[in-house]
């Protein structure tokens, strides 16, 4: 399936695949819980992404409205003190449950890549859920390798009360 950019037209499926990503995630730990009545907000959040410069949402579909795959890239600038400060990052990344072993993932780090490459990226990070290690496997497939480990402590138990706005 061919990758290619996610407009704001996608806005609703790239939401629902979110959510898919999200739904599997909260059972690895309450850091990717959300609230669900607050569709309004995670949705602008989404169309924020869509509009930053130097971010992109490579996605694939299966159909019309039908995204099955989507992978979120930022290239972002560091300490050019540091050997490797212009980062690529890889966050929100996913392919629809029925959809994987075909590839689809493959080509959306190819394509986020490549982009990020063109951009002047002299390395690419990611995080990957501990508790997720057919994630970690397929990571590392790619060439990725385990350089620290994101610790999060909660300060506050999660609520399961939409916050106001």
């Amino acid at each position: 399936m061919p990758v290619r950019l996610a407009t704001p037209a996608d806005l609703d499926p790239l939401f629902q695949l979110w959510c898919q990503l999200m739904d599997q995630h909260q059972a690895y730990h309450p850091v990717f819980g959300y609230h669900p009545a607050a569709a309004f907000r995670l949705k602008q959040a989404l169309r924020e992404r869509l509009r930053e410069t130097h971010t992109r949402i490579f996605v694939t579909d299966a159909g019309p409205d039908t995204v099955v795959g989507l992978l979120l890239a930022t290239y972002q600038t560091g300490n050019s003190g540091m050997h490797y400060f212009r980062r690529g990052y890889i966050a929100e990344t996913i392919v629809a449950e029925n959809f994987r072993g075909q590839g689809i993932g493959r080509a959306l780090v190819a394509a986020a890549r490549a982009w990020l490459v063109a951009e002047g990226a002299d390395h690419l990070e990611l995080q990957v859920a501990v508790q997720n290690p057919a994630a970690l496997r397929f990571w590392q497939a790619q060439g990725f390798g385990l350089t620290t480990q994101h610790l999060m402590l909660p300060l506050l138990p999660a609520s399961s009360a939409a916050p106001s706005a």
